[in-house]
Protein backbone atom coordinates (compact mmCIF):
# COMPACT_ATOMS: atom_id res chain seq x y z
CA UNK A 1 0.00 0.00 0.00
CA UNK A 2 2.96 2.33 0.73
CA UNK A 3 4.33 1.88 -3.02
CA UNK A 4 1.27 2.51 -4.63
CA UNK A 5 1.24 5.58 -1.93
CA UNK A 6 4.20 6.73 -3.32
CA UNK A 7 4.11 5.75 -6.99
CA UNK A 8 1.01 8.07 -7.21
CA UNK A 9 2.41 11.00 -5.18
CA UNK A 10 5.39 10.92 -7.74
CA UNK A 11 2.81 10.63 -10.57
CA UNK A 12 0.77 13.75 -8.93
CA UNK A 13 4.01 15.68 -8.78
CA UNK A 14 5.36 15.14 -12.16
CA UNK A 15 1.85 16.09 -13.64
CA UNK A 16 1.73 19.21 -11.46
CA UNK A 17 5.10 20.08 -13.41
CA UNK A 18 3.59 20.16 -16.79
CA UNK A 19 2.83 23.67 -18.13
CA UNK A 20 -0.24 23.60 -20.82
CA UNK A 21 1.41 25.96 -22.48
CA UNK A 22 -0.63 24.63 -26.08
CA UNK A 23 -3.56 26.39 -24.27
CA UNK A 24 -1.90 30.14 -23.97
CA UNK A 25 -2.14 32.83 -25.82
CA UNK A 26 1.16 33.26 -25.95
CA UNK A 27 4.75 31.49 -24.92
CA UNK A 28 4.87 33.54 -21.38
CA UNK A 29 3.40 31.37 -18.26
CA UNK A 30 3.21 33.91 -15.70
CA UNK A 31 3.45 37.67 -14.84
CA UNK A 32 4.98 38.92 -12.17
CA UNK A 33 3.16 41.51 -9.49
CA UNK A 34 4.13 45.50 -9.52
CA UNK A 35 3.68 48.29 -7.92
CA UNK A 36 4.49 51.62 -9.18
CA UNK A 37 5.24 55.09 -7.11
CA UNK A 38 5.55 58.58 -8.95
CA UNK A 39 7.71 60.41 -7.20
CA UNK A 40 8.87 64.00 -7.29
CA UNK A 41 11.98 63.34 -9.56
CA UNK A 42 11.16 60.01 -11.05
CA UNK A 43 8.80 56.99 -11.85
CA UNK A 44 9.77 53.76 -9.71
CA UNK A 45 8.33 50.24 -10.58
CA UNK A 46 8.90 47.35 -8.35
CA UNK A 47 8.34 43.69 -9.65
CA UNK A 48 8.76 40.98 -7.82
CA UNK A 49 10.93 38.31 -8.51
CA UNK A 50 11.40 35.86 -5.93
CA UNK A 51 13.70 33.19 -6.85
CA UNK A 52 14.48 34.49 -10.58
CA UNK A 53 18.10 34.81 -11.51
CA UNK A 54 19.20 38.39 -12.59
CA UNK A 55 20.98 37.52 -15.06
CA UNK A 56 18.25 35.63 -17.02
CA UNK A 57 16.14 39.04 -17.05
CA UNK A 58 15.51 41.19 -19.45
CA UNK A 59 14.16 44.89 -19.27
CA UNK A 60 12.58 46.41 -22.00
CA UNK A 61 11.72 50.02 -22.55
CA UNK A 62 10.40 52.20 -25.28
CA UNK A 63 8.54 55.36 -25.75
CA UNK A 64 5.31 54.72 -23.86
CA UNK A 65 5.75 51.36 -22.54
CA UNK A 66 8.34 49.06 -20.09
CA UNK A 67 8.82 45.36 -20.65
CA UNK A 68 10.01 42.87 -17.78
CA UNK A 69 11.15 39.50 -18.92
CA UNK A 70 13.18 35.99 -18.10
CA UNK A 71 12.59 32.63 -16.29
CA UNK A 72 11.99 31.40 -13.21
CA UNK A 73 12.67 27.24 -12.52
CA UNK A 74 10.15 25.51 -10.34
CA UNK A 75 11.27 25.67 -6.75
CA UNK A 76 11.97 22.31 -5.72
CA UNK A 77 13.54 20.65 -2.54
CA UNK A 78 16.82 18.99 -2.80
CA UNK A 79 15.93 15.60 -1.05
CA UNK A 80 19.51 14.30 0.02
CA UNK A 81 20.41 10.75 1.19
CA UNK A 82 20.68 11.29 5.00
CA UNK A 83 16.48 12.12 4.84
CA UNK A 84 15.90 8.66 2.34
CA UNK A 85 14.93 5.70 4.44
CA UNK A 86 13.95 3.09 1.90
CA UNK A 87 13.02 3.01 -1.40
CA UNK A 88 10.26 3.16 -1.23
CA UNK A 89 10.25 6.36 0.56
CA UNK A 90 12.03 8.33 -1.97
CA UNK A 91 9.19 9.94 -3.96
CA UNK A 92 8.56 13.56 -2.88
CA UNK A 93 4.69 14.26 -2.73
CA UNK A 94 3.57 17.79 -3.27
CA UNK A 95 0.95 19.07 -1.27
CA UNK A 96 0.54 22.26 -2.91
CA UNK A 97 2.40 23.58 -5.40
CA UNK A 98 1.31 27.86 -5.76
CA UNK A 99 4.30 29.76 -6.77
CA UNK A 100 4.58 30.34 -10.81
CA UNK A 101 7.62 29.35 -12.36
CA UNK A 102 8.87 29.06 -16.83
CA UNK A 103 8.95 31.93 -18.77
CA UNK A 104 7.31 35.20 -17.63
CA UNK A 105 6.53 38.74 -18.83
CA UNK A 106 5.47 41.60 -17.38
CA UNK A 107 4.49 45.12 -19.73
CA UNK A 108 3.94 47.95 -17.74
CA UNK A 109 2.63 51.10 -19.67
CA UNK A 110 4.21 53.92 -18.96
CA UNK A 111 3.32 58.62 -19.70
CA UNK A 112 5.89 59.98 -21.82
CA UNK A 113 8.14 62.59 -20.20
CA UNK A 114 10.67 59.86 -19.08
CA UNK A 115 14.78 59.91 -19.79
CA UNK A 116 14.71 56.28 -21.29
CA UNK A 117 18.72 56.67 -21.55
CA UNK A 118 19.24 56.96 -17.98
CA UNK A 119 17.06 53.92 -17.12
CA UNK A 120 18.56 52.24 -13.74
CA UNK A 121 17.60 49.23 -11.94
CA UNK A 122 18.75 47.68 -9.00
CA UNK A 123 17.85 44.24 -7.34
CA UNK A 124 16.58 43.92 -3.56
CA UNK A 125 15.70 40.63 -1.55
CA UNK A 126 13.67 39.04 -4.80
CA UNK A 127 12.51 42.67 -5.66
CA UNK A 128 13.44 44.29 -8.81
CA UNK A 129 13.60 48.10 -8.68
CA UNK A 130 13.09 49.77 -11.98
CA UNK A 131 13.85 54.10 -11.89
CA UNK A 132 13.54 56.09 -14.63
CA UNK A 133 14.35 59.88 -14.38
CA UNK A 134 12.19 62.43 -15.56
CA UNK A 135 13.84 63.95 -19.22
CA UNK A 136 15.32 67.73 -18.42
CA UNK A 137 13.65 70.16 -20.18
CA UNK A 138 15.61 72.80 -22.01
Amino acid sequence: MRRLEGQIGEVAYQFTRLHFSGFRENEYLWRPAVNIFLCSSCLRICVELAGVDPEETEVRVAPGWLSVSGNRTAPEPSCGEEEETSVSQKAVRVLAMEISYGKFERSIEIPLGYDLERINTKWENGLLWIFLPHRAHA
